[in-house]
């Protein structure tokens, strides 16, 4: 193995010595064609072009499979945040209930309908006050905030007067 300068140039005169050989012996032999640039020619098979194709349909597939199931788990998680507000509302009444506080009938009712056990609970561990304080209904609130319900006050108590809660 030859490290020196000189070595390096001996090699790069052979190499480019042979190269111009190849080229020139077909213009040697008197042929006047153009030259064809070397490349590489690939065409497709239609066994290969199927394979292809399948290969893209099952890759659709699965992206919209997998899209389908974000939709349905969004479903899942608007239940899920639906559930955890009717929980919120029915704990903050039954908090109210427990410190002694008077909280009015339909949110009573909504907490029986929706959390009966916590229901009970809070009327067991009431504590009683000279001065309760009276809330507003936790129930209006977040029928102003969703918007689903008209302005006034009848939307709530129609459902109430019948022993049905849309709510729960």
């Amino acid at each position: 193995m030859e490290l020196s300068v000189s070595g390096r140039q001996r090699r790069a005169v052979q190499t480019a010595k042979a190269a111009p050989q190849t080229e020139k012996q077909p213009q040697a032999a008197g042929k006047s064609a153009p030259r064809k640039t070397r490349t590489d020619k690939l065409s497709w098979s239609r066994q290969a072009l199927s394979f292809l194709e399948e290969l893209n349909r099952q890759d659709l597939e699965k992206q919209r499979k997998l899209l389908e199931a974000k939709q349905k788990g969004n479903g899942e998680l608007d239940a899920m945040r639906e559930a955890l507000k009717k929980m919120e509302r029915c704990q903050k009444i039954a908090s109210r209930i427990m410190k002694g506080d008077k909280v009015p009938p339909q949110d009573e009712r909504y907490l029986m309908e929706c959390d009966p056990d916590g229901y009970k609970l809070a009327l067991a561990c009431r504590q009683p006050k000279e001065k309760p304080k009276e809330w507003e209904s936790v129930l209006k609130e977040e029928e102003q905030e969703g918007g689903s319900a008209p302005s006034g006050g009848e939307a709530p108590e129609a459902p109430e007067s019948s022993g049905e809660t849309a709510e729960c």
